[in-house]
């Protein structure tokens, strides 16, 4: 094992790219990393497609595209990793990055994602209650939520969204959003959540891109159903 982990840690880092390694240096990507693109990560994942056995392995490095490409070659089979071994990679030292992809390609997957949503949600430390929030963010976009989750959701948004730590506003806001959109009945009320509330109304974005303040996302999403 440990030499196809060394085979597969030299694949990467012959990989690099300046660009990336410059980009990851700005933004205080936590180390070590690399510095390789998500769609030759992607290329090399595809030699070691659903080789689970790897997953943990490759996480243990704590080398940054080491753990993304263990999430490509798990992501086809979500179900089939053992609790134990996605329990250790949460992690507080873990890029953000690294746990948003974790959540969005492994947890919201698995057939146990609602247990996963409450057991994050539940912990102290805000990078966890992020990837809740996005957890329960996809659950309401399923269109299977009932109306006092719905309304309880909303209500606690409204209290707590303006004073949510920065990582966990984010998704709380998209769970906002993603309850306005799917739910037509409280697309009035998430409207007014999200003007009430003001967040990210002043966030600047690129041309061609949505801003975060839920109001405009909400708009720019229903244009495009």
């Amino acid at each position: 094992m440990n030499t196809i982990i060394q085979e597969i840690l030299e694949k990467l880092e012959d990989a690099s790219h300046a660009g990336t390694l410059k980009r990851y240096a700005k933004t205080q990507e936590i180390q070590p990393y690399y510095g390789v693109p998500m769609g030759a990560i992607s290329g090399i994942a595809k030699n070691y497609k659903n080789q689970l056995e790897l997953f943990t392995p490759l996480w243990q490095t704590k080398v940054l595209e080491a753990q993304y490409l263990a999430i490509q070659i798990a992501k086809t089979k979500p179900n089939q990793l053992e609790t134990a071994e996605l329990e250790t990679c949460l992690d507080a030292a873990v890029s953000v990055n690294v746990l948003d992809k974790l959540a969005s390609i492994i947890l919201s997957k698995r057939k146990d994602s609602e247990v996963w949503e409450e057991l994050l949600l539940n912990k102290e430390e805000p990078v966890f209650q992020r990837l809740g929030w996005f957890l329960r963010a996809k659950y309401f976009a399923s269109k299977s939520a009932e109306k006092a989750e719905i309304e309880g959701t909303l209500e606690y948004i409204k209290l707590h969204l303006q004073t949510a730590p920065e990582l966990v506003q984010w998704t709380m806001n998209q769970c906002l959003v993603d309850i306005a959109v799917t739910y037509p009945d409280y697309l009035e009320q998430g409207l007014a959540i999200g003007k009430e509330l003001a967040v990210y109304a002043d966030m600047k974005v690129p041309k061609g891109c949505t801003s975060a303040y839920a109001p405009d996302w909400i708009e720019a999403l229903l244009r495009r159903k």
